[in-house]
């Protein structure tokens, strides 16, 4: 039986050709191995959709958009290696028995193969190699643990979904804003990039127009006046000629406080630490771990979780890391991982980012301080928790407190890994006769900091802050915030390359171009929310569990689509009269959440659906009694509540007429009585 396996890069392949046939050979874009098996690789992505208008029988025209297709054809991107390497591919599983499948373990993964193989016309069965670990025996256990690629279809049916759905809201979203604002470049719209960039420009214009206001307190060495309001220097200079220094003992109130170790990397919280740390862009410290995985040296890169299914193999695994210092000082002390980092229920597909029993040899210099950094990470979560000390000291003089905090560290634990050291009291001893004369001291309010890499990537994961709805919030920590880990850095470089943002220093800013970009629209414009990206996130998720069907997702896109079109089109002719002022019109208002009802090519949706309204009038609705689609006019009464009569015919021929209605419980039309 021949098998060939189709994986995501050449390094992978090679790696699958070690781990599997041991012994190959190297040939024209695939690897031979003397057992017979073929492994052969992509470049990443080799096919893409098809939006080339003239192939589409479709041109660019402002009085044809919003356009909209589902099931975008494919087409090889246009690049002359990549052509002859899908050549390869395509010779190589026409003559297979049995493909496997052994891109990353993940929705693009599987979205970068599925496109090759629907696109070559192929029809072979095909297998699945879910590869976390790269190691030997954990590519071995992925093949002996192969399923069915059929258990993989929803999955891949989300990985096209996202393309297509991205594509299509840029596509017209972008040349909507370009053509009717006048503008002689592109001003790129996109579901991801687009609240990205309203999220730097809202914290740059902050930052701008920030007002900085002074203040006055009073302190006496360590201590500082408490009070809950802000002085003027007049009030300030009045409870400081107020004050008898009659004052109190003072009072020390301390505490120990257990801090366990930081929990595991995610692709994000590394990437945030890498930045903070080297000053790294997310898109260096990706391609890093990418290269440390590719070379066996860590598990999967592209992850969400902080966290490890079971830690059944964690003692193997230091073993091979025995000569270590912290690793022996583990073993010594039998120290176990900290327990809550081991949590199967918070591991989706891929768990936390950590070493694997390979030792690390011939990496160039950041691949050395990356490793080392993981490598860190892990090893610090079997050693105790630091202890740290918190004592408040305070005292009254008349009738006002005067408080002096501390922190410092009592017992290491983990934190003897990072370099630091126990800490020494300041104010512990201290007597208030020691306590010197009043100052005033002069201050002032602050903005907030302009965005790094390491910030930005933290809001966008956390994006949910810039919601006021608590539904919306939950939805937004559900599906961790804008963006995927995979895809934030990406995200990031785009805005670069397209010059909306700018690096200055450690700092991320945006270009006077970006900021015209979300100037131009109003602030409530669907593309600048966070949650808009949330909302595809979890009806993906839907599709991959197979809860929601992909005509379900057209339909919502359809409309999202349209609404975006008509806000575009409404505000944009504003700045430019030039621009066409005709716009898709509302059918109805939503019985339920009382939002715009839109048409679409096989339904009227609510625009309200992003807020979890599910109301839909399909067109189709009609077609069991006879009518094969209900007009919008029809629509329209119908999802007022108001009946419509239908002509049908008896079983024996005979005409007659029937009043229907809408049910907006179940989305179907049904007899009025």
């Amino acid at each position: 039986m021949k098998q060939v396996f189709v994986c995501e890069k050449p390094s992978q392949a090679r790696a699958l050709a070690e781990a599997l046939s041991e012994k190959f050979a190297n040939r024209e874009g695939y690897y031979e191995g003397h057992d017979g098996k073929i492994f052969t690789y992509a470049f990443g992505h080799l096919v893409t959709c098809e939006m080339d208008q003239s192939k589409l029988g479709w041109r660019v025209d402002l009085n044809t958009l919003p356009f909209f297709m589902p099931n975008i054809p494919l087409a090889i991107i246009d690049d002359a290696g990549v052509k002859k390497q899908y050549k390869v591919i395509v010779s190589l599983m026409k003559a297979a028995d049995i493909i496997y499948i052994a891109t990353d373990a993940g929705r693009e993964g599987e979205h970068i193969f599925r496109k090759i193989y629907q696109l070559s016309g192929v029809d072979k069965p095909l297998k699945r190699l879910w590869l976390q670990d790269m190691t030997k025996d954990g590519i071995v256990k992925s093949f002996h643990g192969a399923k069915e690629g059929s258990a993989y279809e929803a999955l891949a049916i989300a990985g096209r979904l996202r393309e297509e759905s991205d594509m299509l809201i840029g596509f017209n979203s972008t040349i909507l804003l370009s053509k009717l604002s006048g503008s002689g470049k592109p001003l790129s719209l996109g579901r991801v990039q687009t609240p990205t960039l309203a999220m730097i420009v809202r914290r740059d214009d902050l930052i701008d127009n920030f007002a900085k206001q002074q203040f006055y307190t009073i302190v006496a060495d360590q201590f500082e006046l408490t009070l809950d309001e802000k002085l003027t220097k007049q009030q300030a200079e009045a409870i400081k000629a107020s004050l008898k220094y009659q004052r109190s003992d003072i009072r020390f109130v301390r505490k120990n406080i257990e801090e366990k170790p930081p929990k595991l990397f995610d692709l994000t919280q590394l990437q945030v630490h890498m930045n903070k740390l080297n000053g790294w862009s997310a898109e260096t410290t990706l391609k890093m771990t990418q290269s440390l995985y590719e070379k066996k040296l860590v598990t999967y890169p592209r992850t969400s979780s902080q966290y490890l299914a079971n830690d059944s193999e964690l003692p193997a695994l230091l073993q091979s890391h025995a000569g270590n210092h912290w690793v022996q000082q583990i073993q010594a002390n039998g120290y176990k991982i900290e327990k809550t980092f081991v949590n199967p229920s918070k591991v989706t597909d891929h768990e936390a980012i950590i070493i694997t029993k390979e030792k690390p040899r011939n990496l160039n210099a950041n691949e050395n301080i990356l490793y080392n950094a993981i490598l860190t990470r892990f090893l610090c979560a079997f050693f105790p928790p630091c202890v740290k000390g918190k004592t408040t000291a305070t005292f009254t003089d008349s009738e006002y407190l005067f408080t002096a905090n501390e922190t410092i560290i009592k017992v290491l634990g983990w934190r003897e890994l990072t370099g630091e050291s126990v800490g020494k009291s300041e104010i512990a001893q201290i007597k208030i006769a020691d306590v010197g004369d009043y100052k005033i001291l002069e201050k002032e309010t602050k903005p907030p900091q302009r965005y790094t890499e390491a910030t930005l990537l933290q809001d966008m994961k956390n994006a949910g802050k810039f919601l006021e709805e608590a539904d919306e919030k939950k939805l937004l920590k559900q599906v961790e915030g804008i963006g995927t880990p995979a895809t934030r850095a990406s995200i990031i470089e785009l805005l670069m390359k397209r010059t909306f943002i700018e690096r200055k220093g450690k700092s991320v800013i945006a270009t006077e171009l970006g900021k015209t970009i979300i100037n131009m629209m109003p602030e409530q414009f669907s593309l600048y929310s966070p949650k808009l990206t949330a909302e595809f996130e979890t009806m993906l998720l839907q599709v991959e569990k197979k809860q929601l069907e992909d005509k379900v997702f057209y339909a919502h896109l359809e409309t999202l689509i349209q609404q975006i079109s008509v806000e575009i089109r409404s505000n944009v002719k504003e700045v430019n009269e030039a621009g066409p002022s005709s716009s898709k019109e509302i059918v109805a208002i939503c019985p339920v959440c009382n939002k715009p009802i839109y048409e679409n090519t096989k339904a009227y949706g609510c625009s309200g659906y992003r807020n979890g309204c599910k109301i839909t009038l399909w067109k189709n609705g009609l077609t069991k009694l006879g009518k094969k689609n209900i007009t919008a006019k029809e629509a329209k009464q119908l999802l007022e509540g108001k009946a419509i009569k239908v002509k049908l015919k008896s079983k024996a021929g005979n005409p007659y007429e029937k009043d229907v209605k809408f049910n907006p419980e179940n989305n179907w039309v049904v007899f009025a009585d």
